[in-house]
């Protein structure tokens, strides 16, 4: 086990099931193209961009006040999607899974890893699209989540976050219903999943609540994916995975309203 800010990722467990396969190409949708995980690689070159442009105005300077403040522009602050804001900025419950910390290397560091390692085993196997809403939804949800801990009075509404942790934990909790449906060995994913959960509790400055809501929607969208009608397949998984999207954002209108002031 390897400790990140994120928690622990566990190399040999997912690359275990990289070598094993458990997903049957034909299971879950066709091949995507030639079966390189474009997907994975370009959020992986989007997040070092957008951290070499976060790290950029510590190492120029002068030009530190001509450069945008990515961080602080982009990151999820509750506040922004309360009702009550004026300057309401709804986009920010996404373009925050593309930045991370800018004072710690190790926090993207260990999320590209996680999401390489998984990345290359599950995109392949499900399709690009489907890899690609798995992780737009999972990004999402883990804002949901946070958003509602803000509304409920478990984080304050000004507290900032950033990361790609959320959609990392939407491919773990994706992999163990994905590999669960196609009978392969997830005890090792349990563990991963179970430590990682817990560090996420007991340790400082991370954020539990993107932690967990993008483990259940990553699980979501892998159940909606796995046991969708053989019959017209894309057209139910399409659908299933549209309604889990209506479902976040019909939370995040109700959540806007209930933001309490500072």
């Amino acid at each position: 086990m390897v400790e990140a800010p994120v928690g622990f990722q566990c190399p040999v467990c997912i690359d275990e099931a990289r070598r094993r396969r458990p997903i049957p190409r034909t299971s879950f949708g066709a091949r995507a193209g030639n079966g390189k995980p474009v997907v994975t690689y370009t959020v992986i070159a989007a997040c070092l961009v957008v951290y070499l442009f976060q790290i950029l105005p510590g190492y120029v300077g002068p030009l530190a006040g001509v450069l945008p403040d990515l961080t602080n522009q982009f990151s999820y602050i509750p506040a922004f999607t309360a009702a009550w804001n004026p300057f309401f900025e709804p986009w920010r419950m996404l373009t925050s899974a593309l930045l991370h910390h800018p004072g710690n290397a190790m926090h993207i560091a260990f999320n590209m890893l996680a999401l390489w390692f998984v990345g290359r085993v599950m995109e392949p196997e499900i399709g690009r699209t489907r890899f690609a809403v798995l992780l737009l939804l999972s990004a999402f949800g883990g804002s949901v989540a946070i958003l509602f801990s803000s509304v409920l009075g478990l984080s304050h509404p000004f507290g900032a976050t950033v990361g790609a942790s959320g959609a990392v934990f939407g491919l773990f909790g994706a992999l163990f219903i994905l590999m669960r449906s196609s009978g392969g060995q997830t005890g090792g994913i349990v563990a991963l999943l179970l430590i990682n959960m817990v560090v996420s509790f007991l340790v400082p400055n991370i954020s539990w609540q993107g932690h967990l809501g993008g483990l259940i929607t990553g699980a979501l969208v892998a159940l909606i994916i796995a046991k969708a009608p053989r019959k017209n397949r894309v057209l139910w998984q399409s659908l299933g995975l549209a309604g889990l999207g209506a479902v976040l954002l019909i939370l995040t209108a109700f959540g806007v309203q209930g933001v309490p002031l500072p």
